[in-house]
């Protein structure tokens, strides 16, 4: 999340300017008007036979400041599409039958209700609300036969006697500081198709986490897998593991045993599951992807694939693994081949005819996607095409199929199509040498209507995490911030320091323990690379990000005086109170510190050292701190103690609260007014 160079030291692996590449067409400059016409797509289902996807698609309505979504049918063929749902609300989750004669998805039945089950047939008629859970559904699966579901669903509020406006007090163990009562379980049930016969299988404190819960069938229904955790406190995510649920008993039994796991997939003979495997045992940090049979041993390490795991499927054959991850600026697809049992691979060793070894690797292949990033939003028909969320530099994102004959992904979608009438800002990777020989990328927008021999002004967008990374494609809100201040003549860098996930496990380790200083410092020798391609203009140079980009923020205009501006959305300043307030808690906090606690002495000190807060005396830089009141992620706190630090001794500082719950505002017109306060900082300072 941050650290501080000495800018003398850096080294430029190339004395040549890098050559601009991407970039739209079209001659309209890109605003925030602009951006309020941009789609989103996601969650592109294909049907089982891959004649035909379904996928959300979701556009602001600003009157309204809401979000509208419908499910969308296109027929991967024709590319005819039709939408297939019309005034619902939050719908999500589309998936089809296994016949392909229906699709069910969520969607709330009022705007303050939570989301239930439906199921629409495709051959005409209105879809059928099949649950109706106090807590809403949170995930679900159609059972092999087509003929029930198993979904996950919170527990219903405890029943009393106390008066119904009355909250009642409850003990605290790792809840974040907004919680006003006490979480509740999520457990598994049973319903048929029709909405019949609904049945709770999983009870106790044990609970799926929060958010959306996956669930998968075994092919005989016997069974199905799901992620669980000891409670349903959030921040006890970093003990979630995959268990498999007996359908008619409810019994559990785990995958692995003493194991956490971020994810799963399953074979579709259901002989095999991959889990993604913490390589740390913490999920906040690089997870690989691992293959069991269902007797809990390992069968493929998979560790030949030295990235941080995003997503992962089988093949339908179970002989191979598609995974996402990122790769350097881009997201990327792999192939990963399975050695057939009694074979060997490179690396790996000879197997029984059983395959009962743990020493097999799979074979890894980079799937040829072109110019398109893989969005790790995706699915699988039974011949192999893959529909997914593809992004460029060009476009924020479509629905394509990958054929199954290893012909170039298809688009199918075109809901962004208007953007090729605006100049898209040209986009490239920029790579550069951090002072102690650490080899650093990033990906460097170019203003608009570069000349070449001119000086610009330079502007950091600093991605959070801080394990993710920042790519070479459109994005959303960072790409929102690159478009909008490229349009506005400022070249911007986002820098992929150390702790990205896209270069491997040892790059993605050394943030640990210096989790503020080691990133600090690839980004401070970051500038410097640019300013050695005389390409920028030194006395405007301005530093942004949010969350762990608004932590490093903090850090670096602690730590370097040349920041003429600098905005910090959401970030840690302080390590104690985001180890002891925040849902993610203590744990998130050691990980990253390598194993430290602020309670004891030496704890304290490298708490201390490590957050902004700290060096808030040093301070000269025009400072814009935003956040969100209702932030449990990263409290508030830190950013009004920032504040003070700054505002009391009478250093240039603005503070702007958004009233929303959440770690970034979820509406509309929350999320476009954080973009105008920070672009029109940059605007303000550096013009």
């Amino acid at each position: 999340m941050r650290r501080l160079v000495s800018l003398a030291a850096v080294v430029l692996l190339a004395a040549a300017p890098p050559v601009a590449s991407g970039g739209g067409a079209g001659t309209a400059p890109i605003t925030l008007e602009t951006l309020r016409q941009i789609v989103t797509v996601r969650e592109p289902q294909i049907s089982p036979d891959g004649t035909r996807v379904a996928y959300v698609r979701a556009v602001g309505d600003y009157k309204a400041d809401r979000t509208n979504a419908e499910l969308v049918l296109v027929d991967v063929a024709t590319g005819k599409r039709r939408v297939l749902t019309r005034d619902r609300i939050d719908v999500h989750a589309p998936r089809w039958s296994p016949d392909g004669g229906r699709l069910a998805f969520l969607a709330a039945p009022e705007r303050t209700k939570p989301p239930q089950l439906y199921v629409m047939p495709m051959d005409g008629g209105d879809a059928r609300k099949i649950t109706g859970a106090k807590g809403g559904v949170r995930g679900f699966a159609w059972r092999p036969d087509g003929a029930a579901f198993a979904y996950v669903a919170e527990d219903d509020p405890p029943k009393t006697k106390l008066p119904e406006e009355y909250v009642p007090g409850f003990p605290v163990t790792d809840e974040h500081f907004l919680t006003r009562e006490p979480s509740r379980p999520a457990h598994a049930w049973t319903i048929d198709a029709n909405g019949a016969h609904a049945k709770q299988l999983t009870r106790g404190t044990e609970s799926a986490p929060s958010g959306r819960a996956d669930v998968e069938w075994l092919p005989d229904g016997s069974a199905f897998l799901l992620q669980v955790q000891p409670d349903a406190v959030f921040a006890h995510l970093t003990q979630m593991h995959t268990v498999l649920v007996d359908a008619a008993s409810g019994a559990e039994r785990p995958v692995r045993a003493n194991s956490v796991d971020g994810g799963f997939a399953l074979s579709r003979d259901g002989a095999l599951i991959a889990l993604e495997v913490p390589r740390h045992r913490s999920i906040y940090l690089q997870n690989d992807v691992q293959v069991y049979d269902r007797a809990g041993t390992l069968a493929y390490r998979g560790t030949p694939l030295d990235r941080n795991v995003h997503w992962v499927r089988f093949a339908p054959d179970g002989r191979a693994l598609f995974v996402a991850t990122a790769d350097g600026v881009r997201n990327v697809l792999w192939r990963l081949a399975l050695p057939p049992a009694g074979s060997s691979a490179p690396g790996g060793t000879a197997t029984s005819p059983a395959g009962a070894d743990v020493a097999r690797d799979a074979v890894v292949s980079r799937v040829d996607l072109g110019d398109v990033d893989f969005a790790a939003d995706a699915s699988v028909a039974r011949d192999g095409t893959v529909a997914f969320v593809g992004q460029r530099t060009q476009d924020p994102g479509e629905v394509y199929v990958l054929p199954a004959n290893g012909a170039a992904p298809r688009r199918l979608s075109a809901e962004n199509e208007f953007l090729s009438r605006y100049a898209v800002a040209r986009r490239e990777r920029f790579d550069w040498t951090s002072d102690d020989g650490t080899r650093v990328n990033g990906v460097l927008t170019y203003p608009a209507g570069y000349v070449a021999g001119r000086t610009y002004p330079l502007v950091l967008d600093i991605h959070g995490g801080p394990v993710s990374s920042s790519t070479i494609d459109f994005g959303t809100v960072d790409g929102a911030v690159c478009q909008l201040l490229a349009a506005r003549g400022f070249f911007v860098l986002q820098p992929n320091y150390r702790g990205s996930d896209g270069e491997g496990d040892a790059f993605l380790q050394a943030i640990v323990p210096h989790v503020a200083s080691g990133p600090g410092r690839d980004n401070l020798a970051g500038v410097a690379a640019l300013e050695k391609t005389g390409m920028i203009d030194a006395s405007r140079i301005g530093v942004s990000g949010w969350s762990g980009g608004g932590l490093q923020t903090g850090w670096l205009v602690g730590h370097a005086s040349y920041w003429k501006a600098a905005v910090a959305g959401a970030g840690v300043y302080d390590w104690t109170e985001q180890a002891v307030l925040a849902d993610i808690n203590e744990q998130f906090a050691r990980d990253f510190l390598g194993g430290a606690t602020p309670w004891t002495k030496a704890g304290r000190a490298l708490f201390d050292a490590e957050s902004p807060i700290t060096y808030a005396r040093n301070i000269r830089t025009p400072l814009l701190i935003l956040s969100d009141t209702g932030d449990q992620r990263v409290p508030i706190a830190q950013s009004y103690a920032l504040y003070h630090a700054l505002r009391d001794r009478g250093a240039p500082v603005r503070f702007v609260a958004f009233p929303r719950a959440g770690h970034f505002p979820a509406d509309p017109v929350g999320r476009e007014s954080v973009l105008r306060e920070w672009t029109g900082w940059f605007e303000r300072w550096l013009k």
